[in-house]
């Protein structure tokens, strides 16, 4: 009988250990600088009154916390 001239089908080793990869989630950081800004501009509002360098520093304030309390969020969020 003659043989075949197909070849045979590649064996592939199938990992056990394979761990699929979390979906990452969206980042909270823009929230809560947002958040974190607008209650800052208010308590600047009731501190200093309608002054322009005293609401702007209240944002600038407000902005930087919001950013870093958003990346603990992150970290945290992402342990658990």
């Amino acid at each position: 009988m003659p043989q075949s001239k197909q070849r045979k089908a590649h064996k592939h080793a199938h990992h056990q250990d394979y761990i699929p990869h979390k979906k990452k989630r969206k980042s909270i950081v823009p929230v809560a600088v947002v958040v974190c800004a607008i209650l800052a501009f208010g308590i600047a509002w009731f501190a200093a009154g309608p002054s322009i360098v005293g609401l702007l520093a209240g944002l600038v304030i407000g902005a930087l916390v919001g950013y870093f309390t958003g990346q603990q969020m992150d970290k945290s969020f992402d342990k658990s």
